[in-house]
């Protein structure tokens, strides 16, 4: 493992609350367990809302903030845009692993 994880505390919002830190999260674990975007409601499921509004909400933010980019009119039209940084810190990470 990668020794800039270990100077990593716990997550840092890295500009994201930690909501969006938790929807990020449950975007790219939905992708990594299913290889297919979640939809608004496997969102809400996975955040524990009572609402698809709060998803819409930070699914909105996250695409403000450059981290996400979405087809609108589109079911499951979400596509994760990377930066670089660490996910933990937010700190720019080494270039090879």
């Amino acid at each position: 493992m990668d020794s800039h994880f270990n100077d990593c505390a716990a997550p840092a919002p890295m500009g994201l609350t930690l909501k969006q830190r938790a929807c990020l999260d449950a975007i790219e674990a939905h992708l990594a367990r299913t290889r297919t975007m979640p939809c608004v409601e496997d969102l809400r499921l996975a955040l524990g809302f009572g609402s698809k509004a709060g998803v819409l909400r930070l699914l909105r933010q996250l695409e403000e903030r450059g981290r996400i980019a979405r087809l609108p009119l589109r079911a499951r039209a979400i596509r994760l845009l990377y930066t670089g940084e660490c996910a933990h810190c937010g700190r720019s990470g080494p270039t090879s692993p």
